[in-house]
């Protein structure tokens, strides 16, 4: 397996926190949307730019005591923040004793691959999330060069969270769904991480018998997808309860508009929301688990 450091550190630092909750950084602005939005007078008082990075460097602060992983999602920040920036966001994350996954899902050919790999290791993520579909010669060879040279984690598509993936990726291939040959590929190519989503727990399982117990698997879809917390756990965790990274980010970064708070106490509001997810996914693994 490719980048065990990166591995080993999560298993410390999960163990450390007594959580395997990873928080999705995506703040939004009223522009985008009507609801899960950062609080209209962050905007108003510091501009789309600087309200953004404030909503966003509070809420790490406020998170990763719970989180020992947080994951900003590369569409939600890289339009607004500069390389220097995502310096400070990395620092920030480390500071609080978490790991920083940039969920920026690599896909495209080994050159192009390699330009996205030299910046996001300048800014200091620990790992990334990429999609395989590009093949490995030339495309996803290089991700994984830079998981072995560097010790970094890379987490492969599979089977994403959202509604549509079973249209291509449960799709045959030599007699396999798509998603369960993309997990033995990326698993004989020395692999360490997986997503599969949390709304898919029987793939979840699958993956799980694929991989062996000491790889990763980051599961979104917790919250308004609507993931079964139980189910994915049960089936999506080791013979320990570990291994699985279950993640969370509306439900969390926008917590004070479901719990009826004022905009000013987004920070507060993530992380009491942050703490119970943490505390319900323990009980969930206590039960199966012990």
């Amino acid at each position: 397996m490719l980048g065990r450091r990166f591995v080993d550190e999560y298993y410390k630092i999960s163990r450390e926190k007594d959580s395997f909750l990873c928080v999705g950084l995506d703040p939004v602005t009223a522009a985008m949307r009507e609801r899960n939005i950062i609080p209209d007078e962050l905007i108003d008082r510091y501009g789309v730019k600087e309200g953004i990075k404030k909503f966003c460097f509070e809420i790490i602060e406020a998170v990763t005591p719970y989180a020992p992983v947080i994951k900003p999602n590369a569409q939600f920040i890289v339009y607004h923040f500069s390389l220097d920036d995502l310096r400070e966001l990395v620092e920030a994350i480390h500071e609080g004793g978490s790991l920083a996954l940039l969920d920026c899902k690599l896909t495209d050919i080994g050159s192009t691959n390699q330009a996205g790999l030299h910046w996001i290791d300048d800014a200091g993520f620990d790992a990334v999330t990429f999609s395989p579909f590009q093949g490995y010669e030339n495309g996803c060879d290089v991700i994984y060069t830079w998981a072995q040279e560097r010790g970094k984690g890379i987490f492969a598509l599979c089977r994403m969270s959202n509604p549509g993936s079973h249209d291509y990726q449960s799709k045959r291939v030599d007699s396999d769904p798509l998603y369960i040959r993309l997990a033995r590929d990326a698993k004989k190519h020395g692999c360490n991480g997986f997503v599969v989503g949390c709304t898919a727990p029987s793939e979840l399982g699958e993956i799980r018998t694929i991989i062996g117990e000491e790889r990763l698997i980051l599961s979104p879809g917790l919250g308004p997808q609507g993931g079964d917390p139980e189910a994915a756990l049960r089936l999506g965790a080791n013979g320990s309860g570990e291994g699985l990274i279950v993640s969370s980010s509306r439900s969390i970064n926008y917590a004070y508009e479901k719990l009826g708070w004022a905009g000013e106490r987004f920070a507060e509001a993530a992380a009491f929301q942050a703490s119970a997810k943490r505390d319900e996914l323990n009980a969930i693994r206590e039960r199966f688990f012990g």
